[in-house]
């Protein structure tokens, strides 16, 4: 899509505009007055089918009070695991970019929590490439939203 006159057209320059959340991420590529969106990565939410892998034990307390002591594997896929198999991916897909695309530098939108694990496994050929990191939510933001954070942006270092 054209990116509106009002924003900066980033001519002659390949912008890596990378949107990430806490296991999806999208792939903007902005430069000569368009943006397009050249990839996405999205992990499932995962969760054990109904009672898979729990257990409880269960004890007498006392003369005849019985109750469960404790538990076993928990019924949700450990977040950990899912936000590491996302970074993975996330560089892998950077890696096949990079090779791709003779990126001019980067802007990366990411949660605050997120940000420095996000930024920090950016392949060599991209981190020293960051030239914008905005922390917050903006995986529903449309390019032209984008954009017009990346103008804001640049303005202030201006």
């Amino acid at each position: 899509m054209e990116i509106p006159s009002k924003f900066p057209q980033f001519e002659n320059e390949n912008v890596l505009i990378v949107v990430t959340g806490f296991q999806n991420a999208d792939f903007y590529l902005a430069g000569s007055g368009v943006i397009e969106k050249i990839k996405s990565v999205r992990i499932p939410r995962r969760k054990y089918s109904d009672d898979e892998g729990f257990f409880a034990a269960k004890t007498k307390i006392g003369k005849s009070r019985g109750g469960v002591v404790s538990s076993g594997a928990v019924r949700e896929y450990p977040k950990e695991a899912i936000f590491n198999e996302f970074l993975n991916q996330l560089d892998d897909e950077l890696k096949a970019i990079s090779k791709k695309e003779n990126i001019s530098y980067v802007c990366l939108f990411s949660p605050d929590y997120a940000l420095k694990k996000i930024k920090s496994s950016f392949p060599a050929a991209l981190k020293n490439k960051v030239k914008f990191s905005i922390a917050g939510n903006y995986s529903h933001y449309s390019p032209t939203e984008l954009i017009e954070k990346v103008d804001r942006k640049r303005k202030k270092f201006i």
